[in-house]
């Protein structure tokens, strides 16, 4: 599910990466699916094309309407990680009651660890990506059955 703020970012960030070349290519494609890159340099080789690298895809799954289920959806495109650093205990899993605020994954993007924070008290129902999973912008993340004595605000 790609969204404009999603293709937006990602055109963002290869921008970003282009500037940093040097020389700069005259010509660059990038795509998603099957991953392929190619750019072309004036004085340089035609084209350079990375070898295929297999794209890991997550199945969108939205919450049945009667369920009630309130998804925490990722507010940026990244490595979805389950745990502060490898071999660490998870920050939640399914069963486990949260607090408003709480760290309940990270998102990791060029480098940084991004928090990623219950919006209100509830109990984790499912996680839906795995861990080390490329998530995009607005893709669902975990999926909270709230608190039935404290209201969950969800932040837009």
């Amino acid at each position: 599910m790609t969204t404009d703020k999603s293709l937006s970012h990602m055109i963002d960030e290869v921008r970003g990466l282009v500037a940093d070349l040097n020389p700069r290519p005259r010509r660059l494609r990038v795509r998603a699916g099957e991953f392929d890159l190619e750019m072309e340099w004036p004085d340089g080789p035609s084209s350079v094309t990375a070898a295929p690298v297999p794209v890991v895809t997550v199945e969108a799954v939205s919450p049945a309407p009667e369920s009630g289920a309130v998804a925490i959806e990722s507010p940026l495109v990244g490595h979805f990680f389950r745990s502060p650093e490898p071999g660490a205990d998870p920050f939640v899993s399914p069963g486990d009651f949260v607090a408003e605020g709480q760290v309940v994954a990270i998102v990791e993007a060029m480098k940084l660890m991004n928090r990623i924070t219950a919006p209100g008290p509830g109990r984790v129902v499912r996680i839906l990506p795995e861990d080390g999973d490329v998530v995009e912008y607005g893709q669902q993340l975990i999926l909270l059955e709230p608190d039935e004595s404290a209201p969950m605000e969800i932040a837009s």
